[in-house]
């Protein structure tokens, strides 16, 4: 997995090393992160750090609208042939379309290999070609594919499992650089010395950049929402 996010965070590098001009690094968090979440849920590479997506901006707006939806006091998206005629509501119903196309064939791509297996059996195989958690799902005995519980929670993944993780880097980086110069300057020199000229941490490293981890702690703490 930390390989996987090293690969992620080179396509990140590389597409900030190409421009000179200002970036939203929001953004570009959410790219990586989906990114992330492709290949780790669903073994598939949605490339969106290193090309406009659909995708990204679908799954922002369907956020945004999701995040209004919890704090409005009318339910105006209930509202008769709304999906139609209130352009909003349009373009969200056009974003969870596509979204859901999306999610389906990823299912019936995995569904066409399936091996099913038992949990502990499955605990035991190699995953070399597709280490993905929807390949799991799917080669676990007994689940049910057209379960509606098992596609939301892959929905859910999908749209708001990566948010939040860039949200943390967006306010980490956001605060490391508006903030103490010399704190920035210890983080990386903190990164440096754990990683020496090694370009892919372990697990032993993460837990020895400390100041790195309570930036992040601090972060979180800051702003606890997106």
């Amino acid at each position: 997995m930390i390989t996987l996010f090293g690969d992620c965070g080179d396509d990140l590098i590389k597409s900030l090393e190409t421009t000179n001009d200002v970036v939203d690094m929001e953004e570009k968090f959410c790219s990586v992160t989906l990114d992330i979440i492709g290949k780790a849920v669903f073994n598939y590479d949605f490339g969106s750090v290193t090309k406009e997506s659909p995708i990204v901006k679908a799954v922002y707006r369907t956020l945004r609208e999701s995040e209004h939806r919890t704090t409005s006091f009318i339910p105006y998206w209930n509202l008769p042939y709304a999906d139609k005629l209130i352009q909003g509501q349009v373009e969200f119903k056009n974003d969870m379309d596509m979204l859901d196309g999306i999610l389906t064939d990823l299912i019936n791509r995995a569904v066409k290999s399936r091996k099913e297996a038992t949990v502990e059996e499955l605990e035991e195989r190699e995953y070399d070609e597709d280490p993905s958690l929807l390949r799991f799902l799917v080669d676990m005995r007994g689940e049910d594919l057209s379960s509606k519980q098992l596609r939301d929670d892959l929905m859910t993944m999908l749209i708001a499992g990566h948010e939040t993780t860039a949200a943390v880097l967006t306010w980490t980086l956001f605060e490391l650089c508006q903030g103490d110069p010399g704190m920035l300057a210890e983080v990386r020199a903190e990164v440096d010395t754990v990683m020496g000229d090694r370009d892919r941490p372990n697990y032993e490293d993460m837990v020895e950049m400390k100041k790195l981890r309570l930036c992040l702690i601090e972060a979180l703490r800051l702003y606890p929402e997106p």
